[in-house]
């Protein structure tokens, strides 16, 4: 009975090891990069300095792509709080059929591809003489994150109100008189409050790393830090060092974000994916 089970724990260790090191290489890779010197044919850099970090960080252009890529992120969270929330806390409670519209809208995301979607949108505001002036404008662009980044909340948020029984919830705020609004904000979003989180990390992430909407709405008169990436990585003088300092840095900002909720979430369970419960809700 013993050797079996170690024969499991040992392959159980090989595989995260073996993961380990599949998603862990480029990253050190890229850290490698971000600070080497030269880094010639070698099996590492030549050297290692401070230069690029500090010469990336100086760049006004940088900067200020960074800063649109954080304004759209933020908005974008903002907006999917705001147009998922209410519904589907209203799905859950009442009119189940609204969920299945909401997934099924999620799913639109990874049936088409992202190039096809923000030529869709470009397409359709230009067609209109209403929307045409839009048709080239940052508000578009953070219209179309929001359609990208909606599933990434919708799925943790769903997934959060499952685990909380948000139904129960529901009927015990209704039978002390709070209504929709009051239970929505006082007693439902403290219960899936790691679920919001996580999702909001989620269309974060999704929003400040997309180049494809940004490209072919604006062009490059509204660079954000993808746009940006990719414009030193296609000139030849391009800042690369650059490149692998910026994508260190959001890596790094991420991960310590995850490990944030991760460490607040210990006492509330929550699930990333539709569909499955873990705990019982009233019927």
């Amino acid at each position: 009975m013993t050797v079996p089970s170690l024969g499991r724990g040992r392959a159980r260790w090989l595989l995260f090891a073996a993961a380990g090191a599949y998603f862990g290489l480029p990253v050190l890779a890229t850290a490698l990069y971000a600070f080497a010197t030269v880094w010639r044919s070698k099996a590492l850099p030549d050297g290692y300095t401070l230069d690029h970090v500090r010469d990336t960080f100086g760049d006004a252009r940088l900067v200020a792509a960074v800063g649109r890529s954080l304004l759209l992120g933020g908005l974008a969270v903002l907006i999917i709080n705001v147009v998922v929330l209410p519904p589907l806390y209203w799905a859950r409670v009442r009119n189940p059929q609204l969920r299945s519209v909401m997934q099924t809208c999620a799913l639109l995301p990874f049936a088409l591809p992202f190039l096809v979607i923000a030529y869709g949108i470009k397409n359709l505001a230009g067609a209109n003489g209403l929307t045409a002036p839009w048709s080239a404008s940052w508000q578009l662009v953070l219209l179309g994150h929001v359609a990208l980044a909606f599933p990434f909340f919708l799925w943790p948020v769903d997934g959060a109100m499952a685990a909380a029984d948000v139904r129960r919830l529901h009927e015990a705020a209704a039978t002390s008189g709070a209504g929709p609004v009051r239970t929505l904000l006082a007693v439902v979003v403290p219960n899936i409050r790691t679920g919001i989180l996580t999702g909001s990390i989620l269309a974060f992430a999704t929003s400040f790393g997309e180049y494809s909407i940004a490209r072919i709405i604006t062009g490059t008169s509204y660079e954000t830090l993808p746009v940006w990436m990719v414009n030193e990585l296609n000139q030849t003088a391009g800042n690369r060092f650059g490149v692998a300092v910026m994508t260190i840095t959001s890596f790094l900002i991420v991960l310590a974000v995850s490990v944030v909720v991760a460490v607040a979430a210990r006492d509330q369970p929550v699930q990333l994916l539709p569909g499955v419960s873990t705990a019982k809700e009233t019927p």
